[in-house]
């Protein structure tokens, strides 16, 4: 079991990952709104961002995705779809993805797991 955690850098391509993880069989994840800290800490970031937002700042946003996944090939299916579908994912910066092997999870759809990721 793996644990597959999408960072979508550009959230206007949310819908396409949606799709994309639900064609490779999940029917269960997290989504978690979120802010890349290295666009807070520049130069922009001053005593007036409170009330003046820059468009760098709003640049940073980040969704993350959480979801388990039994096989490596369900991640590598994943980024095929999202090629096919057009989501230029090698030259644009629209989304980190990482797989992490579960040492154990469990879920009422997946049910027990112990141990690295089924197959390859």
């Amino acid at each position: 079991m793996l644990y597959l955690i999408i960072e979508v850098h550009d959230p206007s391509y949310k819908e396409d990952i949606y799709l994309a993880l639900q064609s490779i069989g999940v029917v269960r994840a997290t989504s978690i709104d979120g802010q890349n800290i290295s666009a807070a800490l520049t130069d922009e970031f001053t005593f007036f961002t409170g009330f003046f937002q820059s468009d760098k700042i709003e640049q940073g946003h980040v969704l993350f995705l959480l979801a388990q996944v039994r096989t490596r090939e369900q991640v590598r299916e994943f980024l095929s779809n999202l090629r096919e579908a057009d989501v230029k994912i090698d030259t644009e910066d629209i989304l980190t993805v990482t797989a992490v092997p579960a040492a154990v999870t469990f879920s009422s759809d997946l049910g027990f797991s112990e141990g690295e990721a089924d197959g390859d």
